[in-house]
C-alpha cells in the first residue's frame, strides 16, 4: 500500500472565532491523485494552504512528508515547502514572459542547462502555451495565467502539487489539455492534491474523491464508483469491469470511470422482466441502516451498493448471504 505523503490527525482551523476545519483524520495516498469537492466555504482552499505551510493550525497535526511543518526551524521548513508547489486559483505571474515565468522555478533547482530546457519545453507543450512564451504573463487572461500557473507547476515535478480550481477560467477547449496535464504529473509519481467544484471533472481526475462540508468530511458524492473500459459490442455500449460488463449510454471509449446511483438500482430475490438493460446476479456482502432506507452491498463479480426503502427491505426479507437481482438502467450510470 502507498504511503500517505500528507498525513491529518484532529487538526482544527479556526477564523474570527469560527472552525473553518475540523478534520479528525484524512490522509493522501502518494503518487495519486486526490480531489476536494463540497461547496464554496466548506474549506477546501484553506485546506491546501494548511497543507502548504501558509496557514498555522489552531490545533492538531499536519503531517507532510512525515514532518510537521510547524515543528521545524525556519531553514528547515523552506527545505520542505519547496518539496511541493501550489498553484492558486489567481495565481501570481511575474512581469516577465511566460517562458521566464515557467523557467522560474528551475533557477533554484539542481538541473542541467539540458534538462531545464527539456522541462519547460515539455510543459509549454502540455498545456498548449508555447504560442504564448514570449508574451508577458501579466497580459493573459486569467484561464490563460492558470495554466502558465500549472505549466510551472510541472516543469518543476516537485512530490506534491497542490492545486485550487485549476480550470475554474479555463476554456472548454484547453481543459482537457489541463486534466491530461494533471494525470500526467500522477504518471510521472507526483501526489496530486486538486480541488475544484465540478463533480464531473473530479471523478474524471480520480475515484479519490474527498468531499467537505462546513469543514468537516461529508459522505461521498457520488457511491458505486468503478473504473473499467468502455466496449462496442453486437450494437450495444458495455463498460468492462473485470469480467463484469454493463450496459451504458455514452460516447466515450476506452479506459473511463464511472457512477452508479444507489437509489436507481432495484434489489429482488427473482429476476425481474423489464426494459432495464442491466440485472446482475449476487449475494449480499453488507447491510447498513441509514436514516429512511436500508443499504444493501451485493457481489455481483464486483461490490455495488444499493440503497432500498426500509418497508421493501422488509418485504424482500433478505440478509447476509442472500441471493439477489440488482436491477437498473443503463442512464443510471454517469460515465465521467
Amino acid at each position: 500500500m502507498p504511503e500517505a505523503v500528507v498525513k491529518i490527525s484532529d487538526l482544527v482551523v479556526s477564523l474570527g472565532g469560527e472552525t473553518v476545519l475540523d478534520l479528525p483524520s484524512l490522509e493522501f495516498e502518494e503518487g495519486r491523485v486526490h480531489v476536494l469537492v463540497g461547496p464554496n466555504g466548506a474549506g477546501k482552499t484553506t485546506l491546501l494552504r494548511v497543507v502548504n505551510g501558509l496557514q498555522l493550525p489552531t490545533s492538531g497535526s499536519v503531517k507532510v512528508f512525515g514532518r510537521n511543518l510547524n515543528g521545524l526551524t525556519p531553514a528547515t521548513r523552506l527545505a520542505e515547502m519547496r518539496k511541493m508547489t501550489l498553484c492558486f486559483q489567481k495565481p501570481y505571474l511575474f512581469d516577465t514572459s511566460v517562458r521566464r515565468n515557467v523557467e522560474y522555478g528551475l533557477r533554484f533547482r539542481e538541473f542541467t542547462p539540458a534538462e531545464k530546457l527539456q522541462r519547460v519545453e515539455a510543459s509549454l507543450e502540455a498545456l498548449g502555451l508555447a504560442y504564448l512564451q514570449h508574451r508577458n504573463a501579466r497580459t493573459l487572461s486569467t484561464g490563460e495565467a492558470q495554466r502558465v500557473s500549472l505549466a510551472r507547476a510541472i516543469a518543476l515535478g516537485p512530490p506534491l502539487v497542490l492545486l485550487d480550481e485549476p480550470v475554474a477560467s479555463v476554456d472548454e477547449a484547453n481543459r482537457v489539455r489541463v486534466e491530461m496535464a494533471i494525470q500526467g504529473l500522477e504518471a510521472r509519481g507526483c501526489t496530486v492534491v486538486a480541488v475544484t467544484h465540478e463533480l464531473r471533472q473530479a471523478y474524471r481526475l480520480s475515484a479519490n474523491v474527498v468531499r467537505l462540508e462546513r469543514g468537516r468530511l461529508a459522505p461521498p458524492a457520488l457511491e458505486n464508483i468503478l473504473e473499467g473500459e468502455v466496449i462496442r459490442k453486437d450494437g450495444s455500449t458495455l463498460l468492462k469491469v473485470g469480467r463484469v460488463a454493463i450496459h451504458v449510454i455514452t460516447d466515450s471509449a476506452g479506459p473511463v470511470r464511472a457512477a452508479i446511483d444507489p437509489g436507481a438500482i432495484i434489489v429482488s430475490t427473482e429476476r425481474i422482466e423489464s426494459s432495464a438493460r442491466n440485472c446482475l446476479a449476487g449475494k449480499v456482502t453488507a447491510l447498513a441502516t441509514l436514516e429512511d432506507r436500508v443499504a444493501a452491498t451485493v457481489d455481483v463479480g464486483l461490490m455495488l451498493t444499493a440503497h432500498v426503502t426500509k418497508e421493501s427491505f422488509e418485504r424482500l426479507r433478505i440478509g447476509l448471504g442472500s441471493d439477489v437481482f440488482l436491477t437498473f438502467k443503463a442512464s443510471a450510470v454517469t460515465v465521467f
